[in-house]
C-alpha cells in the first residue's frame, strides 16, 4: 500500500515496465506500483510495491487486487506494449481511472476493425476485405484485386504477411495456408513508407517524428532499418499530421504514445495501419537520443494531467539497421565490443545463435541482430551505421 507521505501523489501502476518507464515516472515524481508477469521479463528490484500476477493472460486477478487497494492521489494503469495498451485500458476503464478508453487500444489492434472505423477520415480509403475463415480468403484476394496484400488481423512486426501479385500466386497460397486466424486482404500501396510517431493529450496530437523505413520488401516487408527525423515537404507532413489525427480520433485514442504506418503514394499519404503503443525495434530509444522526446513520460504525464513536452528538446538523428549474416556465427559468439566503441554507435546487439546459420528473415523475429547510432547530421548517421555494420559482419 503507498505510504501515507505519498498523499495526493499520482500513481502509476506498471505493467512489466522497461527501465525507461521506471526512470520516467521517477522524473515526473510519480509513486509506482509494479505488476509483474511472472512468464515476463522481471523488471528491475525498485522497492516499490508489487503484485504478481499472469496479467498477460487475464487481467481479472490484477483488477481484483488493485480494487482492494486504497491509493491516496490519482492513479492510472500503464502498459507500453501491444498487450499492456489493451490491458491498461481495460483495468481503467473497470476501475474508473483516467487513460484510453477499452475500445481504442481493441480498435487500433485489430486491423479490419480499424479500417471499417476510419473510413475516409484518414484520406482516401484503403480497399479491403475480411477473410473470416478458409473459405472466405480466395474471395477477399478477388475482391480486392491484384496485387494486394494478405496479414493477419491482429498481427505485429510482420509476421504472416505476404504479398500476392496475382491469381495463380492468390490460389497457391491459399492451397498452402495453414489458417490459424482471421486474415485482412488489403490493395497494394505502391510509393515510400514512413511511420509516425505522435503523442495524444487533452492538447491534441502532436507529431513528434517522422521515421524513415527500410524493407525486405515482397513477399514479407520485414523491417530492416529506421531512421528519425525526416523532412519532408512541408504539404506532405501536413497531409501526414492530418492523416494520424483522423486515423487517432476514429480509434479514439486520447492519451499518450501512439506508431502510425503510412504509405506516401503518388496521390498522398495513405494509411497502412496504427497501433496505441511506442514503435517497436527501439524507436522510443531513438526518440529520446535525437530528439530528447520522453514518451514514456509524457504518456503518464499526459494522463495525469500534468505538462507534457511541446517540443523537441535535441536536433540529432538517430537510426537503427538490422544485420544479416551469410555465413554461420562463431561458435563463441561474436564479439560486439569493438562495435559498441565505434563513434556515435548507441547498442549493438547479436540474436542468431552462436555456431549456426541462422535462419530466412520472414518476420521481424527471425532477424539476426542490430545496431542502433545516433549522430548530428544524417550523413554522419549513415557513416557511423555502415561502419559499425561492416566491422560487425566481418566475422561472419
Amino acid at each position: 500500500m503507498p505510504d501515507a507521505t505519498d498523499t495526493a501523489r499520482p500513481t502509476a501502476v506498471l505493467l512489466n515496465p522497461r527501465d525507461a518507464v521506471l526512470a520516467a515516472a521517477e522524473r515526473l515524481g510519480l509513486a509506482v506500483v509494479l505488476v509483474v508477469d511472472p512468464g515476463q521479463p522481471r523488471p528491475p528490484a525498485t522497492g516499490d510495491p508489487e503484485i504478481e500476477t499472469t496479467w498477460t493472460a487475464d487481467s481479472s486477478e490484477l483488477i481484483t487486487r488493485l480494487r482492494e487497494r486504497t491509493f491516496p492521489g490519482p492513479v492510472s494503469c500503464f502498459g507500453f506494449g501491444e498487450i499492456g495498451a489493451s490491458v491498461a485500458a481495460v483495468v481503467n476503464g473497470e476501475l474508473g481511472w483516467p487513460g484510453n478508453p477499452p475500445h481504442a487500444p481493441a480498435v487500433l489492434k485489430n486491423k479490419a476493425d480499424l479500417r471499417a472505423l476510419v473510413g475516409d477520415k484518414a484520406g482516401a480509403p484503403v480497399a479491403y476485405a475480411l477473410a473470416a475463415t478458409r473459405d472466405d480468403l480466395l474471395p477477399a484476394l478477388t475482391e480486392v484485386g491484384f496485387p494486394c496484400v494478405a496479414k493477419p488481423v491482429d498481427g505485429t512486426g510482420s509476421s504472416g504477411v505476404q504479398y500476392l501479385a496475382d491469381v495463380a500466386e492468390a490460389e497457391a497460397y491459399t492451397a498452402a495456408l495453414d489458417w490459424q486466424r482471421p486474415l485482412l486482404v488489403e490493395e497494394f500501396l505502391e510509393g515510400t513508407e514512413y511511420s509516425v510517431e505522435a503523442m495524444s493529450s487533452d492538447t491534441g496530437h502532436r507529431i513528434l517524428a517522422v521515421t524513415e523505413k527500410r524493407t525486405t520488401g515482397a513477399p514479407h516487408f520485414v523491417e530492416t532499418g529506421h531512421t528519425l527525423p525526416v523532412r519532408l515537404t512541408d504539404t506532405a507532413e501536413r497531409a501526414i499530421a492530418e492523416l494520424v489525427g483522423g486515423t487517432l480520433d476514429a480509434a479514439g485514442h486520447r492519451f499518450g504514445t501512439s506508431h502510425t504506418e503510412v504509405m506516401v503514394t503518388a496521390a498522398g499519404p495513405r494509411l497502412i495501419e496504427s497501433h496505441g503503443r511506442p514503435g517497436g525495434d527501439r524507436i522510443s530509444d531513438m526518440l529520446h537520443l535525437a530528439l530528447g522526446e520522453d514518451v514514456f513520460a509524457q504518456s503518464m504525464a499526459a494522463v495525469f494531467g500534468l505538462p507534457v513536452q511541446q517540443a523537441p528538446s535535441r536536433d540529432r538523428v538517430a537510426g537503427i539497421r538490422y544485420v544479416t549474416f551469410d555465413g554461420p556465427v562463431p561458435e563463441g559468439g561474436l564479439r560486439t565490443e569493438l562495435v559498441a566503441s565505434l563513434p556515435g554507435v548507441e547498442e549493438v546487439r547479436i540474436t542468431a545463435p552462436a555456431g549456426q546459420l541462422p535462419g530466412a528473415v520472414t518476420k521481424s523475429g527471425d532477424r539476426h541482430g542490430f545496431v542502433l547510432a545516433v549522430a548530428d547530421t544524417r550523413d554522419e548517421l549513415e557513416g557511423h551505421l555502415d561502419a559499425a555494420l561492416r566491422t560487425l559482419t566481418a566475422g561472419v
